[in-house]
């Protein structure tokens, strides 16, 4: 019998087979431990500096979200420069050049990207840790979307003794009025100090910090008419459009400008014959002088007054003539090269008014419709009722004008007149201040419809004179309101509100406090574009030029600040019977 017997090392062998899976057990363990604590370790860092992190982005965006809350209240609260931030009075203000929030060091660091564009960097910077550091960099751009307007005001200035026209800049920043200065000597010759500027206009470039003024001055025997550019710093680029001989008719506008879709600006002016001239301004350079069409081929003769407008957002002008014959006209500029053959002469549309020497015709392109223009002017020797005819062009440089449709009589024979467009419809707002010194208001629409509004006589004794003694404006923006300021020939300026939605004025006038002024004599609104905002300008007896803004807000005058409340400027203007001042707003 065979007995078996198992080999004596099996045992010894499965022991150690054993020894080293627990070594190998206890490694693999021990790796797994370090593995494990490592990343509770790691994870627990990450975590910290995750957290770190996002603190760092949350204190990044805070100072973006004040950075925006200031541009809010005022862009000029983003002056260049590096700051922290700090508070006073519970509002946020720019202090220092860094704030720090427990290990969280903030720098804002604010540029000028273009005139109206800040670019604004937050950087946070924490170190966590010895030999480790962290940083968060946001980056936006600020635009002044609601600025505020500044402008340009120019007028006569020490006129009775020397040629000098003063400018004062509102301050968009600030809204405060900055020191008085000249423009440019129009002769450049300092002794010639005695041509009077009887009649001043400025107009703003929608395409270039640039102002163009146009001025017609007097030396007692020689009329002259000149233009200058602002280029944003100084004045310069004179040019004597014309002159002539004559001592007489001397409180006419016998000149316009207005700017052009494509950058240029276009001035129409009379050379004292009735053939108008026109030139244009391209931003560096005037053109050569360009005649347009004859007025005498309409039997017409010299302008008195000019109107000449560009219809929106072309480069299409309606350029309308009152000329000493009492005749109305009218020409077209088809927008293409500048030339006499691309203006069209219209039929003459009245050869008779009440008198030459008043501003008897205006024109305006509605702010609703721009193919629609409304033309008012006199069509009567004994003339008592406004006249009205309505443009439509084509798009194509040319147009059609409709019949004529004359508004209810007014108490005396025609005078002084002007005309405003509503944006929201295509209704226009007309005055008039008759021989008798009254002033009448109507309001006409493009479909030929003339509607007297509820107290539309706004005084009885109006300034006595040729001048126009009042003006009257639409709120930009909205069209919500009408403005009419005027003299009751008192030193008091009175205005009232009109609503187009009942067509009614005020029933009663309110006064605009003025301390040592003389009778009010000339007026001027010029409403600020896209806002409810309305610049008045005053100039009195005493040849006084004051100036007060419209709140279109609140529908008030303004209180603060300064530079849009009640302003004197100059005390040495022209003449009582003239325009010597104007102001443009900015739009560049």
């Amino acid at each position: 019998m065979l007995i078996s017997k198992a080999p004596l090392f099996t045992k010894n062998r499965e022991r150690g087979f054993s020894l080293i899976e627990a070594v190998l057990a206890v490694s693999l363990f021990s790796l797994i431990l370090l593995v494990l604590i490592s990343a509770i370790i790691y994870g627990r860092e990450s975590i910290a500096l995750s957290g770190s992190r996002s603190r760092a982005i949350l204190i990044a965006e805070e100072g973006q979200e004040v950075l925006r809350n200031l541009r809010d209240e005022k862009f000029a609260n983003l002056p260049d420069g590096v700051y922290g931030l700090a508070t006073s009075s519970n509002q946020w203000i720019l202090s220092g050049a860094s704030d720090k929030t427990d290990i969280f060091t903030r720098r804002i660091q604010i540029g000028t990207l273009s005139g109206h564009i800040k670019i604004a960097t937050t950087t946070v910077t924490w170190q966590p840790k010895e030999g480790r550091s962290g940083q968060i960099t946001l980056t936006s751009y600020l635009t002044q979307w609601r600025r505020e307007r500044g402008g340009m005001l120019v007028y006569a200035d020490r006129a009775t003794v020397n040629d000098q026209i003063s400018y004062r800049v509102l301050d968009p920043d600030n809204l405060t009025w900055e020191t008085a200065s000249s423009t440019a000597d129009v002769d450049n010759n300092p002794a010639l100090t005695n041509k009077t500027p009887r009649a001043v206009q400025v107009y703003s470039s929608a395409t270039r910090n640039e102002k163009v003024m146009l001025s017609r001055q007097y030396d007692g025997s020689i009329q002259y008419i000149y233009a200058q550019v602002w280029n944003g710093i100084s004045w310069g680029n004179v040019v004597q459009l014309s002159t002539w001989n004559n001592n007489t008719f001397l409180d006419v506008q016998n000149f316009s400008g207005t700017y052009l879709a494509n950058g240029n600006f276009m001035v129409v002016y009379s050379d004292n014959s009735a053939t108008p001239k026109f030139r244009i301004w391209n931003g560096s350079v005037w053109s050569a002088q360009v005649s347009m069409p004859n007025l005498s081929a309409n039997g017409s003769g010299i302008p008195n007054f000019i109107v000449a407008k560009a219809r929106p957002g072309t480069n299409e002008v309606m350029a309308a003539f009152f000329d000493r014959s009492s005749d109305t006209n009218t020409m077209y500029f088809n927008g293409d090269a500048y030339t006499t053959t691309n203006w069209t002469l219209h039929a003459r549309h009245s050869g008779v008014a009440p008198v030459a020497t008043k501003w008897l015709v205006d024109f305006v392109w509605s702010p609703n419709t721009a193919t629609k223009g409304a033309l008012i002017f006199s069509d009567s020797s004994t003339d008592k009722t406004l006249a009205l005819r309505i443009w439509t062009a084509n798009g194509a440089g040319s147009g059609s004008w409709s019949a004529i449709v004359n508004s209810a009589a007014s108490g005396g024979r025609l005078g002084a007149m002007a005309i405003d467009g509503r944006r929201g419809a295509d209704e226009f707002l007309a005055c008039q201040k008759g021989a008798n010194n009254d002033i009448y208001c109507f309001r006409g629409n493009a479909t030929l419809l003339w509607a007297p509004p509820m107290n539309n006589i706004l005084t009885a004794t109006s300034r006595t004179g040729v001048q126009r003694s009042f003006d009257l404006a639409y709120e930009s923006a909205t069209g919500n309101l009408g403005l009419a300021v005027y003299s009751d020939n008192t030193a008091t300026p009175k205005y009232r509100k009109y609503d187009p939605s009942t067509n009614a004025f005020d029933p009663t006038a309110s006064s605009i406090t003025v301390t040592g002024g003389g009778v009010l004599s000339t007026v001027r609104l010029i409403p600020q574009p896209d806002a409810d905002d309305i610049m008045i300008l005053m100039g009195d007896a005493n040849n006084d030029l004051r100036s007060i803004v419209w709140n279109g807000t609140s529908d008030t005058l303004y209180t603060t600040p300064s530079g849009k409340t009640l302003n004197l400027h100059g005390v040495s203007g022209s003449a009582t019977t003239d325009f010597w001042y104007d102001f443009a707003w900015d739009k560049f």
